[in-house]
């Protein structure tokens, strides 16, 4: 094993593999939290197959040590994968705490003196929960990554604090009923559950913790002692600010799981009140709720955000146009065999644009200064004089480019049949990219002049 992990390269902290390793790191450390307190409290007996799995945590845990000397760490946005610098990081961050967690003291008791009390056992164990606050360090990654979803991290990292929270003082609870009840009444006599088995005398005990901390209480398990009572006064003072976290916690990720659509809801509100004020009639208001109804339904609502990405690096920005609507351009004749940095420019240059059914794209005899790309939905071009229908338009379609070169008037007119999602470029954010290719301008230019021909 540890020649194995001498030869092995440096991991990218955010590799998928790492992902699998830190989601059993946290597996385990959610099976320390849960056995070592209910061991301590219940006295519960540590069978072969506990024993087992006891050791088998123990195992991942250590092998996590010499696995981080060979885990990368991001520094100001750097990954860094050297390892004598991965290791002098380690080293001053959560190697010391890591090793001590990882401690076999309590395989050392159990071998050594066999006829140990099983809190002696569990105490030596208690060096392991060192570990939970690297829990909250992988969600915190986990929320950050951009193949989790964050809200549903969220929801499991509120349902983990929780349930070990209300875990932990359940066993509290016995252990506390258990004691006092070896020297007189406690709430386990009073409810006959001190010979029950375990498991019983466990649930009654998760019972009343969830229901004092929730402050429901029932009444019908109740302190029977001044330790039982102040006890009690305790959990209730903690279950009201647990209370108040969990709501404020479950509200937050609620309204978080889907932004877009709060976003809309108010949008869609200030207009509906903008109509209203204004007595727009009410055919013309369905029509925009329709419209509105499809930039959610099939959009999202993406449409009117284009420019969320403007506060991003021209790099990064330039990326991603290209790798949305590079194709849209690519089939355009007059841009065949351009240079990749002409399609980047002219990439950028692209407005968005959404139209209703039956409404005019282009109407023929009107001089054309722009061209489009449908990116959704079914248009129409045909003759205002004639009604012939010359083609039927679909995603990925192009029309009006001649536009871009020559002050002509349109031969046809062009209809939405659907909704349409367009994206339009202008000849005078064509006219100066161009301007920066002046060998490809004239090649563009020779083609344009070509099927301008073809059109006469």
């Amino acid at each position: 094993m540890l020649s194995f992990l001498s030869r092995m390269p440096s991991l990218h902290p955010e590799s998928r593999l790492l992902i699998v390793w830190e989601a059993l790191i946290v597996l385990v450390t959610l099976y320390n939290c849960f056995t070592i307190p209910f061991r301590m409290a219940f006295n519960a007996t540590i069978s072969d197959n506990w024993f087992s799995l006891d050791g088998l945590a123990d195992l991942i845990l250590i092998i996590d040590i010499f696995l981080r000397f060979h885990i990368g760490y991001m520094k100001e946005g750097e990954v860094i994968k050297d390892k004598n610098q991965i290791s002098q990081h380690y080293r001053n961050t959560d190697f010391k705490s890591n090793v001590i967690a990882s401690l076999p003291l309590d395989t050392l008791v159990y071998l050594f003196l066999p006829k140990a009390s099983l809190i002696l056992i569990g105490l030596c164990r208690i060096p392991r929960l060192l570990r939970f606050p690297q829990c909250f360090l992988i969600f915190r990654k986990w929320e950050n990554n951009v193949y989790f979803n964050s809200a549903v991290i969220r929801m499991f990292e509120l349902f983990f604090i929780v349930f070990l929270i209300d875990h932990w003082i359940a066993c509290l609870w016995f252990f506390i009923g258990n004691s006092t009840g070896q020297s007189g009444e406690s709430w386990l006599q009073s409810n006959n559950l001190h010979l029950e088995n375990t498991t019983t005398q466990y649930l009654y005990s998760f019972y009343w913790s969830i229901t004092t901390l929730t402050t429901i209480g029932y009444g019908d398990i109740t302190p029977q002692n001044n330790i039982e009572l102040i006890f009690t006064f305790v959990v209730m003072f903690v279950g009201v600010s647990l209370y108040a976290f969990v709501i404020g916690n479950v509200a937050a990720v609620i309204s978080n799981l889907d932004a877009n659509k709060n976003r809309f809801r108010d949008k869609l509100g200030q207009v509906q009140a903008y109509m209203w004020e204004r007595k727009i009639p009410p055919s013309l208001q369905k029509n925009v709720l329709d419209y509105y109804q499809y930039m959610w339904e099939y959009n999202r609502d993406v449409s009117l955000d284009f420019y969320l990405l403007d506060e991003l690096p021209n790099s990064l920005k330039t990326k991603i146009y290209c790798y949305l609507y590079q194709e849209l351009l690519s089939k355009v004749p007059i841009f065949q065999n351009a240079e990749p940095c002409f399609i980047e420019d002219l990439v950028m240059k692209l407005k968005p644009r959404i139209l209703p059914p039956y409404d005019y794209v282009i109407r023929e005899d009107q001089i054309g200064h722009e061209m489009y790309f449908v990116k959704r939905g079914q248009l129409q071009a045909f003759s205002e004089k004639t009604g012939k229908v010359y083609t039927v338009m679909m995603a990925g379609s192009f029309f009006g480019e001649i536009a871009l070169l020559y002050d002509s008037r349109r031969t046809a007119s062009v209809k939405t049949l659907t909704y349409c999602e367009l994206f339009v470029l202008y000849k005078e954010d064509f006219d100066k990219v161009l301007e920066n290719y002046p060998q490809f301008s004239a090649k563009v230019k020779e083609i344009a002049q070509q099927r301008y021909q073809m059109r006469d």
